[in-house]
């Protein structure tokens, strides 16, 4: 009787050490899960962030070339059709950045210039927003191959051939420019 209450005692033991490491292991593992979900998230946040400022960045610079009384109209007109479709991105990011929880920025970290737009500043600026957007388009493409997160693969989409016509817009209004200077 001592030996089966022995060996059922070993039995037991060897059973109850092999439960804590398999729990060891599986914790650990779920540790790491938890731990790449949050890099994850972090990610996903800094380049909404950072897609988000340079929209801004955008809307601004169409506002601070539109001012200007020596720019012509056709290319008025196009930065008023950006702008808008900008507000309307914004706003797509403010709704995603609400639901997941992100903090994005609400104004542009550029300063007006005072001085009149001359041609060639024309140009820099027309450049700095073609800048801004292929900026935008390249960190929500980052955005699309870090994340699962089906509301941003929706906002990537509807964004982004959105910006591929405003960047196709810019640099065509640049290259007009170019030739008739």
């Amino acid at each position: 009787m001592v030996g089966i209450t022995l060996v059922t005692l070993v039995v037991i033991n060897f059973n109850s050490c092999d439960y804590f490491i398999k729990d060891k292991a599986s914790e650990k593992a779920r540790v790491t899960r938890i731990n790449n979900g949050i890099l994850t998230d972090k990610d996903e946040a800094k380049l909404l962030v950072m897609a988000s400022q340079n929209n801004l960045d955008v809307i601004a610079l169409c506002k601070i070339i539109r001012k200007e009384e020596n720019v012509d109209e056709k290319v008025k007109n196009l930065l008023g059709e950006i702008k808008e479709e900008h507000i309307e991105i914004l706003e797509k990011y403010n709704e995603v950045a609400m639901e997941n929880v992100i903090s994005i920025p609400n104004y542009s970290n550029l300063k007006e210039n005072r001085n009149p737009v001359t041609d060639e500043a024309l140009k820099r600026h027309l450049k700095m927003l073609n800048n801004k957007i292929n900026n935008q388009i390249g960190l929500l493409e980052k955005l699309l191959d870090t994340t699962n997160n089906s509301e941003f693969k929706e906002l990537v989409k509807y964004t982004n051939a959105t910006l591929k016509d405003n960047l196709d817009k810019t640099a065509q209004t640049i290259k007009t420019l170019n030739t008739n200077s």
